[in-house]
């Protein structure tokens, strides 16, 4: 365990360097969940440069401040940042050899289970991961996604994506790689892609060659930007990251070492909230006619007052059958489906709305906020408030 010394006066302002883009929703948000710790542990004086996610963020060698929070990307930023000699927490999930900044990330084998068990649900039984896989924690990402989608399954499909810009002829190269790997791609195929960039490029490509989403190819994007989501056609399901909360506690484990305390140096990892389901991977690839008319069905009227002999009776069969169906297709009886459909809606109320929890019971089909508080405990392991509050930050 290592310890800082002291760096700041008594008195004084903690001076902090943030250097996370803010051209993404998940870079403003992170932002959003460093300042709600400053606002309520500081004043802090908060450096912020509104810059993209390829600009080099770098301090003028005169810069002189108390702490940093910073996207560690390569090796020049970890230079320079460790040459200031004062704390720094990284947000970023590339490990640098060389360097061991204290860092808080995103739970990779968290997100991978949260999109297998998506995919699953539909009924996929082909899997593909796209995103630039020659960084190590990426390759992970996809590695880990193999294992959560099982060795029952097809090898997952991969695609080595790079961010280029629209107008290089980089990118018109890479856009005929992806045109002509969707077209050999056996389907239908449930895609996870890594950030947004993939996605709009994936559900672009399908749109030009009429490959039909989500009917031939599903995709879900690794970050969600409520605004590039609704550009695209049709509009993309994505992962709900925990920024805010990524913020909250790089700025709680700064703070920390500001004031002269140790830190362990350890990895915190934060679970993704839920995933936002857009048109993009709203599909039944079941082929049991029976099964998916059944599920279907569940779907529409999740939330309402449902129950599994409501959906035995919309195909029509006996309880028992389509208890034996649903458990050969997904693993599970219908009525843990229908409570984990309403727990995940919960979930993105609780983290984007302020709804009070009892609308929230009424609106997601529990009926009563003790009802629905026990089945998000039971699943979650903490209560709808406590979960708010860990998402929210108030």
């Amino acid at each position: 365990m290592s310890k800082t010394k002291p760096t700041l006066q008594a008195g004084k302002m903690p001076r902090v360097a943030v250097l996370v883009d803010t051209s993404t929703e998940w870079g403003r948000d992170l932002i959003r969940g460093i300042t709600s710790y400053a606002q309520h542990h500081g004043p802090w004086q908060l450096q912020v440069e509104p810059r993209g996610r390829d600009n080099m963020l770098q301090l003028p060698s005169q810069w002189k401040g108390d702490g940093m929070i910073a996207r560690v990307s390569n090796p020049k930023i970890a230079a320079d940042l460790q040459s200031r000699h004062v704390p720094v927490i990284n947000i970023s999930g590339i490990e640098l050899e060389g360097y061991s900044f204290p860092r808080v990330a995103i739970d990779y084998d968290a997100t991978a289970k949260l999109a297998s068990e998506h995919f699953k649900a539909r009924g996929f039984q082909r899997f593909a991961y796209v995103g630039p896989l020659h960084y190590s924690y990426i390759e992970k990402h996809a590695d880990a996604f193999q294992d959560q989608i099982g060795a029952d399954v097809a090898t997952l499909e991969r695609f080595h994506y790079i961010h280029e810009s629209m107008g290089s002829e980089k990118w018109r190269k890479q856009r005929a790689r992806i045109e002509s790997w969707l077209q050999q791609l056996e389907k239908p195929i449930a895609v996870f892609a890594w950030g947004t960039s993939a996605s709009c490029q994936l559900l672009d490509a399908c749109w030009c060659m009429n490959i039909q989403v989500p009917d031939d190819v599903a995709v879900l994007a690794g970050a969600e930007d409520a605004l590039i989501a609704q550009t695209t056609v049709p509009p993309m399901s994505a992962v709900l990251n925990p920024s805010k909360q990524m913020g909250y506690r790089a700025a709680e484990r700064l703070a920390n070492l500001i004031s002269g305390g140790s830190d362990s140096g350890t990895e915190d990892r934060i679970a993704p909230i839920e995933i936002v389901t857009r048109q993009s991977t709203d599909i039944l690839a079941i082929k049991d006619p029976e099964l998916s008319k059944a599920v279907r069905f569940l779907r529409e009227n999740v939330f309402t007052e449902l129950t599994v002999a409501k959906v035995a009776a919309s195909v029509p069969m006996s309880v028992r059958s389509l208890q034996v169906k649903f458990r050969d297709a997904f693993g599970h009886p219908p009525l843990a489906e229908i409570h984990r459909l309403r727990v995940a809606r919960v979930k993105e109320l609780l983290a984007s709305t302020d709804l009070p929890v009892a609308s929230i019971a009424q609106a997601t089909g529990f009926g009563t906020a003790a009802y629905m508080a026990t089945m998000f405990r039971r699943q979650t392991g903490m209560t709808p408030l406590q979960f708010r509050l860990e998402t929210r930050l108030r």
